[in-house]
């Protein structure tokens, strides 16, 4: 490839696909209560354990030095440098601005030139751009081909989730806020489709978990317009009810690849144990 991409670990994608698709990754960095952890060190029933359990969970982003620890091999061996894509969840972006800074650290010492950009959406919605930037990547296309890919493709990104209940919320203090950010009223009589853009917001309360999956598949179905699209399914420990979104995805959705990934601390650690959901965008073109 001309050009290296590298995201962080919050496209939440399996480690074998990742390599496949020439996907470098820096850890997203987290806390729990007085514990520190960078995603990966901690296994996801431990870490949906501590949450259930009331650890506070605070996202600290990327740090400079792990950007740079990443923006450094994958410059090697390529001719046009790396496009780095930060994902947008949380009210401000830590991440972004240590990436700009780890960006001008590796210019001035390894001579390797990084473009920083920040995507419009989050973890699986995140995934299906960096999946459709790596096939451009892989297909020969050079720095300016993937940026226009990432503009291309932006548009028709989103993600869709969905709980169980609205527990997790709760716990982390983020329910009365994503209640009136919704304008639907109280969220625990029924199942929430949440959108998970920059944040958490629920647009629209359905009867049960068939009934918002409908709701989910013809919103994304509405965003994609029939066209061929990349499709990320994820979970956070309901592998049940990804396989049942899964297969309705497939049945639905003009799928060009469809992918499985478990959700990571990033929303994740807000929904709780047992959410499920989707992100996508249409496929790059050719």
């Amino acid at each position: 490839m001309s050009v290296a991409i590298v995201c962080d670990s919050s496209v939440d994608l399996p480690p074998a696909l990742l390599a496949e698709r020439g996907l470098r990754t820096a850890p997203v960095g987290y806390a729990l209560g007085a514990s520190f952890y960078r995603q990966g060190e901690q296994s996801a029933d431990d870490f949906y354990a501590a949450v259930a359990g009331g650890e506070r969970l605070t996202l600290n982003g990327v740090t400079s030095e792990d950007w740079e620890a990443i923006f450094e091999p994958a410059g090697q061996g390529v001719d046009e440098g790396v496009v780095c894509l930060c994902q947008a969840f949380g009210s401000s972006s830590p991440s972004f601005d240590a990436a700009e800074f780890a960006e001008r650290r590796v210019l001035h010492f390894h001579q390797i030139d990084v473009r920083v950009h920040q995507t419009p959406r989050s973890t699986a919605g995140y995934a299906a751009i960096a999946l459709a930037l790596a096939r451009v990547a892989q297909a020969g296309g050079g720095r300016d081909d993937v940026e226009a890919a990432l503009n291309a493709v932006s548009a028709s990104a989103d993600i869709f989730m969905l709980a169980p209940d609205v527990d997790g919320l709760e716990r982390a203090g983020e329910l009365a806020a994503v209640e009136s950010a919704s304008g639907i009223g109280p969220l625990d009589f029924g199942v929430p489709v949440f959108r998970a853009r920059d944040r958490i917001k629920a647009v629209s309360l359905e009867d049960d978990a068939e009934a918002a999956e409908d709701a989910l598949l013809e919103r994304a179905s509405a965003v994609l317009g029939g066209e061929p699209s990349i499709v990320v399914v994820t979970h956070a420990q309901a592998p049940a009810a990804a396989e049942r979104l899964r297969a309705k995805a497939e049945a639905r959705l003009r799928c060009d690849e469809l992918h499985v990934s478990e959700l990571g601390p990033t929303v994740g650690g807000l929904l709780g144990a047992g959410a499920w959901g989707l992100g996508f965008c249409n496929a790059p073109p050719a």
